[in-house]
């Protein structure tokens, strides 16, 4: 199992990059055509946070020493 913790950005482009170099990494996989979006690999624990945030959500849970 690999966890993979990601800051989501909200500009389109940056996006497109980070999902682009997560599948290169063999970390997302297409779902389907181009408009059907991706899922995390197999194997793949994947979190996401905005990018907007100093706060770590998706993290909150498995690491309880996070600030509030």
């Amino acid at each position: 199992m690999r966890i993979v913790y990601s800051r989501v950005s909200t500009a389109a482009q940056s996006l497109l990059c980070q999902r682009h170099i997560l599948t290169e990494a063999r970390l997302l996989v297409r779902t389907g055509g181009f408009a059907e979006g991706f899922r995390p690999a197999d194997g793949v624990l994947l979190f996401e946070d905005p990018a907007t945030t100093s706060k770590i959500p998706a993290l909150a849970g498995l690491l309880p020493d996070q600030p509030t």
